[in-house]
């Protein structure tokens, strides 16, 4: 597959996952249907991201990774997690929840552009 085709995959995943964390912190009652297409976006992100890492970056199997690739990956593993564990147990507190998702987000896409370490 292309580095276009997991770019856009990347992005699109994103899209999906950061709009059902948002409806899930958002709504009282979660619909199955929104988890289950947040959980499969999370996947995707992840799997169109190693493939951006193999193609793009040219970085084998095998071979070791920057920093900045661990950074995201734990900001992946954050998010994943915590984010759906948040709209769960949270009562209060979900508006600043949604805006440490967002910082977080942002944070990843920073280090992906930048690569600072």
């Amino acid at each position: 597959m292309s580095e276009n085709f997991y770019r856009v995959l990347h992005y699109g995943a994103l899209f999906f996952f950061l709009s059902g964390l948002g409806i899930s912190l958002f709504t009282e009652n979660t619909n199955k249907a929104n988890k289950i297409i947040t959980g499969i976006a999370s996947l995707l992100i992840l799997v169109a991201g190693m493939g951006l890492i193999a193609k793009a970056l040219e970085i084998g199997h095998g071979s070791s990774w920057p920093a900045w690739i661990h950074a995201k990956l734990t900001i992946w593993a954050l998010l994943s997690i915590g984010g759906p564990v948040l709209a769960k147990r949270l009562g209060k507190g979900r508006v600043a929840a949604f805006y440490v998702i967002l910082i977080l987000a942002t944070t990843a896409a920073y280090l992906a552009v930048n690569k600072p370490f």
